[in-house]
Formats: C-alpha cells, structure tokens, sequence
C-alpha cells in the first residue's frame, strides 16, 4: 500500500490525494470529504506552533507530529459483545492504527444506543467539527483533515445508561488520529470511558473528542491516559452544554513521555453546568502539559475545576487554566484551583490561572499552589507505625482522591484501584531519578 504522507523535515506532508484516499476508503459521504478539504486547506495555512505561544510556551510542538498517516482499514460492527463483561453496554475497540471495531450489547441496542462509524452516520456532517473546528490549533485541524478512526456515539433522549460506554483506543506503532463524537439526547445520562494505553517510542497520538450535551442531560466523560513511557501524544477534548445540562469531565493522565492535553467546555444555554477534576502524575523525565477552558456563553451557568498534580524525579507539569465570561454570561458562578505537590528536588510545576470577565455580575474565584510534601504529615504516619513509603503513598492519594470522587461509585472504585497500583512504582522511580 503506497504511503500517503510522507515526513520531510520533521513535518507531516498531507496531500489532497491523500485526503481523498482516507475518505474514499472510509466509504464517507461527500459532505464529510468537503470537511476534511477545508480542514486541509486550514492546515496547509497554519504554522507549526512554537514557544511564544502562549499555550505552548513550555512544550516542543515539533515533538509531538506524527509520521507517516496511513489508509485505515475499514471498521468492523460487531453484534456480539465478545470480550466485553456481561454487563457492559457497549465499546469501540481500537486494536491499532489501521482498524477498529465497534461493539454493542443487546442492552443498550435495545436502549436505542448507537455507535457507528463517522463515515456511515448521515448526520455526522451536521455537527463533525463544530465544536473542535479547524481554527483550533495546527494539531486539531490535522485531525480534522486526516482522523483514520473516527467514531460517532449517539444516546437518545431521556435513556439512563447504568454502566458506562468504554472508548478503548490503544496506541499502535506509527501515527493514529482517532476522533470520536458524541451527541446526548435530552434528559439523558450517560458515563463514557475514554481509555488511552500502550504503545511505543513509534508511537505518536493526535486524538480529538467532541461532546454536545443535549437540554437538561447529566454526561460523566472520564479521560484515562496511561500510555506506555515512550508514547507522545495529543489530546483535544470539547463539550457543548445545552440548557440545565451538567458535563463532569474526570482525567487521570500518568503515562507518555511527553503529554499535551486541551480540555474544556462551552456553557451555551441558561443553566449549564461543567465540573472539570484532573488528577496528573509525573515521574522519571515524563513531560506533561495541560489546558483546561470554561466559557461561559449564557445567564446562571456554573463550573468548577479542581485539577490535582504530583510529581516526583525529574517530571515536569504546566497546567494553564482559562475562565472565560462573556458579556451575555449574567449571574455566572466559576471556581478553578490547581494544586502541585513536588515529591523531589528534581521535578517542576509552572500553573497559571487566567479568567477573562466581560460582566460584572459574576462570582469567580481562582488558586494554585506549588509546594513538598509536608513532613510532619510523613512523621506523624510513621509514629502511627507505617513505613515510610506506605506513608508517602498515603499521603499522595489522599491529596488525589478528591478528583476521583465525581465519578460514579463502581468507575470510582476501579479508577482509584488503577491510581493506587501506579503509586508504588511512582514513588519508587522518585528515589532512584
């Protein structure tokens, strides 16, 4: 199969021909080949971002491209839940870069849920990239011009979803640029699982999610990133939240070696309501840069943002949080804290919290913090009997588990089973970085 970008000089050459070839062997419509045109026609007018940008001052975007973009192989849909637990709902297994499949449990067929391929959704063109557009940034119109696993899930008003729905995409060797879209009905609820695992020092993630939370829907999005340690990756992820809904985004990013991440919501009808809870861990010389974003586009719309960061060896954190609040955004509520625990004299935590308030009829409120561990918290533990490490352990999951503590209580209990095996080898690598 003849490759259809090629790498010259550290940056991607995407072609129309190579567009058209993605899109024609995804069997997509033509509206949604003209997306990936303009999308293309964006990217070839946008420049690499360097470090005067504000957003991307302390990471090497040239680090993160990615190679060769190859023809995906066509997904499968799959009626048999096999390899899912009983209960599970449904999932999209990505198995590499060059296929996926797609299953659904009867339950949630019966339920009405669907989950297709984006190039077999007549209705994909109506909302694919208007949240995550093309001007969003050199990364998310690549995506947009070139994603080789794109999903659509749709959850019809009014259906309660008791388990979640798992988005699993493992990192293959080479370029992967999933992208999953979600459209939740009103009044409905639904908890997804955004998984991102594997990989290797070939590996290399420009991922986007876009979620559009209708009236009145509860939506539960938890972005899982534990990559192996050589992956590098991408990661774009947006929700519009329509009138009295509530988006709860939970993210859990511990593997990569080097990790940008740009998360957030639209709070575009009266009511809305986003709650953002990140927990990081950076060890060995892990890179890890995060942006959260809350704009506030209508009347009584409220967000909250705890985002938790430890690191230890030589890991490095910047996390830039934006509130934004338009003029039209009365009687808005918004609170942002972001808080760094440094466990060796190795590591680095830069934080800046920012807010753009365009009324005066707000309450808003922001904090951050960088700071060791408290030794008299370590020495009280170990006067209690506990060893050392079990005791630094304690203490760093203590500091994280108010992240974790919005998601539902079974997910909670099997990310805080995940959190708590990755401490120990954690704390392990903070001795001998």
């Amino acid at each position: 199969m003849a490759k259809t970008a090629t790498v010259l000089d550290d940056t991607p050459v995407l072609d129309e021909s190579a567009v058209r070839q993605i899109s024609a062997h995804a069997g997509e419509s033509a509206a949604i080949l003209e997306i990936r045109l303009k999308a293309l026609a964006v990217l070839s007018e946008t420049p690499l971002p360097d470090r005067v940008r504000h957003l991307w001052r302390f990471t090497n975007s040239g680090k993160l491209l990615p190679g060769p973009i190859r023809v995906p192989i066509a997904p499968a849909a799959v009626d048999s839940p096999a390899g899912l637990a009983e209960d599970a709902t449904g999932a999209v297994l990505a198995a590499s870069g060059d296929s996926f499949e797609i299953l659904v449990s009867p339950a949630a067929r019966a339920a009405g849920v669907r989950l297709w391929p984006i190039a077999g959704d007549a209705r994909a063109c109506e909302s694919l990239g208007t949240l995550v557009t093309d001007a969003a940034g050199y990364f998310e119109a690549l995506n947009l011009a070139a994603f080789t696993a794109g999903v659509a899930v749709d959850i019809p008003p009014g259906v309660r979803l008791a388990e979640p729905l798992r988005v699993l995409l493992p990192a293959p060797r080479g370029a992967y640029l999933p992208r999953i879209l979600v459209r939740v009905g009103s009044g409905a609820e639904v908890t997804i699982l955004e998984e991102h695992s594997a990989g290797s020092s070939e590996s290399r993630m420009v991922s986007v999610t876009e979620i559009l939370a209708g009236p009145a829907s509860h939506v539960t999005h938890v972005l899982f990133q534990h990559w192996e340690r050589e992956v590098r990756g991408h990661l774009t992820m947006r929700s519009r939240v329509a009138r009295d809904a509530k988006v709860t985004l939970v993210i859990a990013s511990m593997g990569g070696e080097l990790t940008k991440m740009d998360l957030g919501s639209v709070l575009d009808g009266p009511g809305a309501q986003s709650e953002i809870g990140g927990v990081v861990l950076g060890a060995g010389r892990q890179h890890m840069d995060h942006h959260t974003l809350h704009e506030h586009r209508a009347e009584n719309t409220w967000s909250n943002i705890d985002f938790k960061v430890a690191l230890t060896g030589r890991g490095r954190s910047a996390y830039t949080g934006l509130i934004r609040i338009e003029k039209e955004a009365r009687g808005a509520e918004a609170y942002q804290e972001n808080r760094n625990l440094l466990l060796s004299e190795g590591c680095r935590a830069d934080t800046i919290p920012e807010l753009e308030i365009l009324t005066d009829d707000v309450q808003c409120t922001h904090g951050a913090t960088v700071a060791p561990m408290d030794d008299e918290q370590v020495f009280y533990l170990e006067s209690r009997g506990i060893p050392p490490k079990e005791a630094r352990r304690l203490i760093v999951q203590g500091f994280l588990e108010a992240a974790l503590s919005r998601l539902p209580e079974r997910l909670r209990q099997e990310m805080e089973s995940q959190v708590a095996c990755s401490l120990g080898e954690f704390l392990d690598e903070g001795k001998t970085a």
